[in-house]
């Protein structure tokens, strides 16, 4: 192979690994969620803007999952063959309107963000209720 071929074929990798990396807008950021009175996050955590208005996704980084069951074939799992091994928490504010969110997130352990906080309300770099708190700098 000729040095011109190479050295395409390098770019072209290169490019494709820097243009599909699926976080490639998520920024590490300090974030801090209490729910309850319980603290969830407090420290370095995964931060995407979502949607343009300001809604964003949060990851403490910290969930761990493992197949339990190859339901899908050799090397492939569902969902609901996915158990967790290790505790973490991630979620999502969605604003509603200026001022307002709702927080979707997963119970600090669970595969999905189907627990929902709202409404909350912003002030400074948070957004709570009389429940729950979630900050992110």
């Amino acid at each position: 192979m000729n040095k011109i071929a190479v050295a395409v074929l390098m770019a072209c990798a290169s490019f494709s690994v820097t243009t599909i990396s699926p976080e490639a807008n998520a920024k590490t950021a300090k974030c801090y969620l209490a729910v309850n009175g319980t603290v969830f996050i407090n420290g370095a955590c995964r931060f995407e803007f979502m949607n343009g208005d300001g809604s964003f996704s949060f990851d403490d980084m910290k969930l761990k999952t493992r197949c339990l069951s190859y339901d899908l074939g050799p090397g492939q799992c569902s969902m609901a063959s996915t158990g967790v091994t290790r505790k973490g928490t991630f979620g999502q504010l969605v604003i509603t309107s200026p001022g307002r969110a709702k927080i979707y997130w997963n119970g600090g352990g669970a595969l999905h963000a189907h627990g929902e906080i709202s409404p909350v309300t912003r002030n400074g770099a948070c957004w709570q209720n009389n429940q729950a708190k979630l900050c992110a700098w």
